[in-house]
């Protein structure tokens, strides 16, 4: 049986503090029809002299395109957004924690979660007659480190994530 697409979601720390153990999340994906994490892998294949190919393998670069955004106020997420944009902010100001989350098994009591550093940057802002929108592209920025969220913890929409193996506990 194959996953749904709401099996992933990302979710946003919107108090842009970077600490997991106090972080807010806000999920992701109100207005979007498609949203992937991009992993543009950085490879490059050359073959010498004797005829054999070589793979140089620099890792990944993932960034994530949230498009359309809409400007929400009701959301948590959206003042920071708004700032960074009309505020032209740049650097650490940009920068806040995102979770990612498949729920393989709904009904397992643990869920397979990653928390990453990530940078935050709006790519325009305005649009059409849909209404205002904002639509960023989210970049990893630091450490990524395993975890778990626990289903009672999704299903209040606050997700609480521990770091570790969902099988070490």
């Amino acid at each position: 049986m194959k996953l749904e697409r709401e099996a992933l979601r990302h979710y946003l720390d919107y108090s842009f503090k970077g600490e997991a153990k106090t972080a807010t999340w806000e999920v992701l994906g109100d207005d979007i029809e498609e949203m992937s994490m991009e992993l543009n892998p950085d490879t490059e294949q050359k073959r010498n002299i004797l005829g054999k190919s070589k793979v140089n393998d620099k890792g990944y670069d993932p960034s994530m395109s949230a498009d359309p955004y809409y400007a929400d106020p009701s959301k948590k997420i959206y003042p920071k957004l708004r700032e960074i944009a009309m505020k032209r902010l740049k650097g650490d100001k940009c920068k806040t924690l995102m979770l990612e989350v498949i729920v393989e098994d709904t009904s397992a009591a643990k869920h397979l979660a990653y928390v990453q550093e990530v940078m935050v940057k709006p790519q325009s802002y305005g649009g059409g007659t849909e209404g205002v929108n904002f639509p960023f592209n989210v970049l990893e920025d630091g450490t990524r480190i395993e975890g778990y969220v626990t289903s009672e913890s999704l299903k209040t929409d606050a997700p609480v994530f521990t770091e570790g193996s969902i099988d070490s506990v």
